[in-house]
């Protein structure tokens, strides 16, 4: 081994799909850098999954003695994300704390990289770190794990799409309600001053009515450079709950995310926007707020290359293996479940047709609609469907048999799927999911789908898919369905496939040229 001269710690944000980027970073960083050691700080949630993944690598000792991870928090429902995000918040900390004063045989921290999605780091780590004098501040660094597009809209300049705008307009419609610092329970990390919970209740009541007036439902337009205009409103694919918590509390994660963007020294990414959005990811490097005019460097390090497990899952293979080239349709919806009340349709479609599928449910099946479980049971019955509680995704896409993946379009998926080649039916339902399912339809991977939605968009045109409207029920969803599935099963699919093959082979292109080196100059990173 050489002698240790560099320790980067990251700190990752409590759902899982966001870690394993950050395990394949980190161990990418390793393999080039033998002298950089990494820790890891992860909610104990993710601590087996990734080391599985580490395991998986068939890595040197050498390579796996200089990674630790550092599990956060207790075990949890993997639904209950509100209480895993709070873990991090408040007990991450005191894991940070340990990993200071537990480093040695290893050198102190030299580098802390946070998860922007996580912007609690900062607070975190100037808290703990205060308490350390004798011990020279880490060098911090902004890690992305999203489409740049979505970056832009939650926090660039209003030119680039961001909805900055939303605070002048809250003043004018009720300067009490907008989030304020000290209004923020997100940013107080190890802050246990009391809270008036009458007071709080009022002013959530008047927040949320005013945010439901300025943004929910909002016909104002976004222009995302690289993105089709869209209205406000089209963001959200999904029923808001004025009253809950949790969707307050995405305003709360909003105006922290945007107060902490002058911390970071710079910033780096494992999603390859400039494959998949180059112009959003040009305009991005210019942003005023997220580079200081291009002050600060935005640097991609890579999208890692996925191979199938040995094991895809009870069944999966042998499955596949029964039928035809282009035959089996397969379905996620990724860890946390939210398909929309007309998700019955797709099972009744499918069920009519008598078109095989896997339904990778994340062992959720008991919280879907008793309807969707009969229909499951049923094709399960007759050999149609297979429903296993975890399948190898990247597995599943590879074989030849599967013709569609039909999917949320969170970040993983959305490039698991293009670098196998397959169309997808994008079903995007919040968040970086919508943009994702809308750049797919644009670039002509797959299809997205509309008529899953509820909430606002019900009744209403959408301004990026010109005279549509939405209707969110089963019967037009099953008309969107059967359009779609005649599209894929004709040369436009094959098409889709021969669109998605030339991307990868960028992405390829990338991982062994530009990539590449950045990381073997990252691994370097903070040595001044």
């Amino acid at each position: 081994m050489s002698e240790i001269k560099s320790h980067f710690v990251f700190g990752t944000t409590a759902a899982y799909s966001h870690v394993p980027p950050i395990i394949e970073l980190s161990i990418s960083l390793l393999k080039t850098t033998p002298d950089l050691v990494i820790s890891v700080l992860l909610h104990i949630n993710n601590h087996e999954t990734s080391l599985n993944l580490i395991d998986n690598e068939n890595l040197s000792e050498d390579v796996k003695s200089r990674i630790k991870l550092w599990p956060v928090g207790e075990k949890r429902n993997i639904n209950d994300m509100h209480n895993l995000f709070f873990d991090m918040i408040y007990k991450s900390g005191e894991v940070y704390a340990g990993i200071l004063l537990g480093s040695a045989p290893w050198p102190n921290p030299t580098v802390f990289i946070y998860d922007a999605a996580s912007f609690f780091y900062v607070m975190i780590k100037s808290k703990v770190e205060e308490k350390f004098p004798h011990i020279k501040p880490t060098r911090t660094i902004a890690y992305n794990p999203v489409p740049v597009g979505e970056v832009l809209f939650l926090a660039g300049s209003e030119e680039n799409g961001s909805i900055r705008w939303l605070d002048r307009l809250l003043d004018e419609t009720d300067p009490d309600a907008r989030v304020k610092p000290e209004q923020n329970l997100l940013s107080g990390a190890n802050n246990n001053s009391a809270v008036d919970p009458l007071v709080q209740a009022a002013w959530m009541e008047k927040f949320a009515k005013a945010y439901k007036a300025c943004l929910f439902e909002s016909d104002r337009t976004i222009k995302i450079p690289g993105y089709k205009p869209f209205h406000a409103f089209e963001r959200w694919g999904t029923e808001v709950d004025y009253g809950s918590l949790q969707e307050i509390g995405w305003f709360q994660y909003l105006s922290g995310y945007q107060q902490t963007l002058p911390v970071p020294e710079q910033w780096i990414t494992c999603y390859p926007s400039s494959v998949i959005e180059p112009e959003t990811l040009e305009a991005l490097k210019k942003d005023e707020y997220l580079t200081s005019s291009g002050k600060k460097p935005f640097i991609e390090l890579g999208w890692y290359e996925r191979k199938p497990k040995q094991n895809w899952g009870e069944g999966v293979k042998s499955f596949l293996d029964k039928y035809d080239a282009k035959s089996v349709v397969y379905i996620s919806f990724g860890t946390v479940v939210n398909a929309g009340p007309t998700l019955p349709a797709l099972f009744e479609y499918l069920e009519e047709t008598k078109t095989p599928y896997i339904y990778a449910y994340g062992n959720q099946k008991s919280t879907l609609p008793e309807n969707m479980r009969t229909i499951l049971e049923e094709s399960e019955k007759q050999g149609l469907c297979l429903a296993p509680d975890w399948v190898d995704q990247v597995g599943v896409l590879s074989h030849k048999s599967v013709k569609c993946f039909i999917s949320h379009c969170g970040a993983n998926s959305t490039i698991e799927g293009i670098e196998a080649g397959v169309p997808i039916i994008a079903m995007g339902r919040k968040g970086d999911q919508v943009l994702l399912s809308s750049r797919i339809h644009d670039l002509d991977l797959g299809i997205e789908l509309l008529q899953h939605r509820t909430g606002y968009s019900i009744g209403k045109e959408l301004t990026h898919r010109k005279g549509i409207l939405v209707k969110g029920t089963k019967e037009a969803l099953k008309e969107e369905l059967v359009e779609a599935f005649n599209r894929i099963n004709g040369p436009e699919g094959d098409e889709m496939r021969l669109k998605s093959r030339k991307l990868s082979q960028e992405i390829e292109e990338k991982r062994q040229g530009e990539w590449k080196e950045n990381i073997q100059k990252f691994g370097l990173y903070g040595r001044e």
